[in-house]
């Protein structure tokens, strides 16, 4: 079986959780014995005989977003990616082709189409408008994309495509209700996690690595900055924690985004910027650390596809403090066993499930043994056999 693999990102050149996903699904693949080849943005330079980069002209790869003029050619970069595709499945036979988001997809027709919807474009709308504090011209910006490119682009995957995959149970029913897509051509299936090499530093050798220190208690998150992240609540949680003058607390935010410039203003605000930290984008080669070095793994999302970071932590058996959305794997996670879960948007309540497990010893050992049995549930091998169920059900 050929499969061709289309996807906005890809490493080395990837933004956020879609890049990884889309990395692991064609490396378990091939293992299986698929034969894929991948398109993506990127420097063409770097292609390969099963990897396709296309150079961008725009900002669709680019983690920052402070150049309108960038930003308008995504449009334009969008069309040439839907050509390039087209070309590419005209001059050559495959089996399947699988789309990883509909925003790069949408207008290729084929036969034997997959498309993997993530979140829904009136989902975005929702929680930009939230953020009036933020520039008025990046919230313009998103609210454009999502009301007209997103939405349109929605629809035209879900009618391009013979089958839709969404890792989040919460998308597979919006895509019912508020689209209107048949049951029978939604499928759910969600991300996975490779298990962690077994010479992967221990917690202190970590700690000595990054230059945190061997006393503090680490209170770890890594996400795009966006507004669904609603990563202000762990900033605002932050200065609870710091009147409480609990032990020596630092919390380590990673990533970049559109809201970088917002969240660390807002922890000057709140006099908190001494116990934030903000490392910006971490390599793959040392988010391990990152994990390892940590006492406790936070995720305040509004919603989520997966999030593939809730894996990776967990499986490494850091305990897991979650939004409780009712989204990606956060909703599937059992309260007590393997997280706790805060009222979404609440950083008082975020803030008392961390003084609960700051101190209590022995509710960080049961859940640093939840945490790691949530992950294992989800298996990139796994994962993969169910993917190849989709493709032989389209194509044989």
């Amino acid at each position: 079986m050929r499969v061709l693999l289309a996807t906005r990102e890809y490493p080395p050149f990837y933004v956020g959780g879609i890049g990884k996903q889309a990395f692991f699904l064609a490396k378990y693949l091939k293992r299986k014995g698929i034969e894929v080849t991948v398109v993506s943005f990127g420097d063409p330079s770097l292609s390969s005989n099963d990897v396709i980069f296309i150079k961008p002209t725009s900002s669709i790869i680019s983690r920052k977003h402070d150049n309108i003029a960038q930003d308008i050619k995504i449009i334009f970069d969008i069309a040439m990616f839907t050509k390039s595709v087209k070309n590419i499945l005209w001059r050559e036979d495959y089996n399947v082709l699988h789309v990883t988001e509909p925003y790069v997809g949408g207008f290729i027709p084929y036969e034997y189409k997959v498309t993997t919807i993530h979140s829904i474009s009136p989902d975005e709308l929702r929680v930009h408008m939230r953020y009036y504090e933020t520039k008025l011209s990046e919230v313009f910006k998103r609210l454009v994309f999502y009301s007209v490119i997103g939405y349109s682009m929605d629809l035209a995957s879900i009618a391009t495509s013979k089958i839709i995959v969404t890792p989040s149970v919460d998308t597979m029913w919006k895509l019912i209700k508020v689209y209107g897509v048949p049951r029978e051509k939604v499928r759910f299936i969600p991300n996975g996690v490779e298990k962690p090499p077994p010479n992967e530093p221990d917690k202190r050798s970590a700690r000595v690595i990054l230059g945190i220190p061997e006393d503090a208690f680490i209170i770890f998150t890594t996400a795009y900055h966006v507004a669904r992240k609603r990563l202000e609540t762990l900033v605002k949680a932050t200065r609870i924690l710091k009147d409480k003058e609990l032990k020596k607390i630092t919390v380590i935010i990673g990533g970049e985004g559109p809201l970088t410039k917002y969240l660390k203003s807002l922890a000057v605000s709140l006099n908190v910027q001494d116990m934030v930290r903000f490392v910006g984008w971490i390599p793959d080669e040392k988010l391990p650390l990152y994990y390892k070095a940590s006492d406790v793994f936070v995720i305040t999302s509004e919603y989520e596809g997966g999030p593939q970071t809730m894996l990776e932590a967990g499986i490494r058996s850091i305990p897991l403090i979650v939004s409780d959305t009712s989204s990606g794997f956060m909703m599937l996670a059992n309260e007590g066993f393997h997280c706790l879960k805060f009222k979404l948007g609440d950083p008082e309540d975020l803030a008392e499930k961390l003084i609960t497990l700051i101190n209590d010893q022995n509710l960080q050992k049961k859940l640093s043994y939840g945490a790691k049995r949530f992950a294992s549930m989800f298996r990139w091998d796994n994962i993969a056999d169910k993917v190849l169920a989709v493709y032989k059900e389209l194509a044989l």
